[in-house]
């Protein structure tokens, strides 16, 4: 087993895929950063509150900050002899840098996800979910971050790692099965 980096533009459904995922292969831990981040938030203190102001604008939080966030996550689950499948890290070049870094040097490989969908679709699925604060003027910024920042991630990671390409366009179940074929097939 190899630990899972799941790709795709705001809206694909990485988080959802992740959750089943974790559900049905139990030797994954889902490390979601924005249920960290969120966690972090909920108690008041200097990096909660950082968090919490560049969450409300919607704005990717600080590599520095993030990385030696995800890296505490890291431990706790090698520690526990589990496999990370990670949903919204790595998300700018530095943080793959940092993960490709940590991996390496702790003998774990990984393998990409990357969910593909015509932005529009994503788009349309953003606006029909409710999430605080999200709105067309916020889903653009989350749009621009992403082709600017994270989107350039994939090339770089294909160097590095395998990555495979999910159609993110059918129902969760479908999508969910196309996964699980690519998931309970790697060695």
């Amino acid at each position: 087993m190899k630990d899972l980096v799941l790709f795709g533009m705001p809206g694909v459904g990485k988080g959802t895929q992740a959750d089943l995922i974790a559900q049905d292969q139990d030797q994954y831990v889902h490390l979601s950063t924005w249920d960290i981040f969120r966690a972090i938030t909920s108690r008041p203190n200097a990096i909660g509150d950082y968090v919490n102001s560049r969450i409300n604008a919607w704005f990717l939080i600080d590599d520095q900050v993030t990385i030696s966030i995800f890296n505490a996550y890291f431990f706790a689950v090698k520690d526990k002899k589990k496999y990370m499948l990670l949903d919204g890290y790595p998300r700018t070049m530095i943080q793959l840098d940092a993960l490709l870094s940590l991996s390496h040097q702790q003998g774990r490989e990984l393998i990409g996800i990357n969910f593909e969908l015509i932005e529009q679709v994503a788009i349309t699925r953003m606006l029909g979910r409710w999430r605080e604060g999200e709105n067309k003027e916020v889903i653009k910024k989350r749009f621009d971050e992403y082709y600017s920042k994270t989107n350039p991630l994939l090339k770089a990671f294909k160097k590095h790692a395998d990555i495979i390409t999910i159609d993110a366009s059918p129902d969760i179940q479908t999508i969910h099965q196309q996964v699980m074929r690519y998931v309970t097939n790697t060695p």
